[in-house]
């Protein structure tokens, strides 16, 4: 799925009824959460300038059921779908990750 900013990504992700969002990493995995980390920036350059278009976020939802609608829903909406990560015995979760490139869009930023 493209979208036009973070915001919109944020908020197509609040939809689908995941419990928690976090930017960056958390001490302590919980269950039917996506963490999303900045993988890197897309820039255009004319006459010696060059401006950030857009970024690549790496997307890791943990999950209580392997077979999870969260995961079903989350693998549609990002560029190349979900893989499967591993299973943590020590939290009992399922890890799928991914990714999605967001335009620099005028709806807000990540560290808005």
């Amino acid at each position: 799925m493209v979208f036009n900013s973070y915001t919109e990504f944020m908020e197509t992700l609040e939809t689908i009824g995941f419990s928690d969002i976090i930017l960056g990493v958390k001490d302590t995995i919980t269950a039917d959460t996506v963490y999303i980390t900045l993988a890197s920036s897309k820039k255009t350059k004319a006459d010696g300038f060059s401006w950030v278009i857009g970024y690549t976020y790496n997307v890791v939802a943990s999950v209580t059921d392997v077979d999870s609608h969260l995961v079903q829903q989350l693998s549609e909406l990002l560029s190349g779908g979900l893989e499967y990560v591993d299973y943590s015995d020590s939290s009992h979760l399922y890890s799928f990750s991914g990714k999605v490139y967001l335009p620099t869009g005028q709806k807000g930023q990540a560290w808005e």
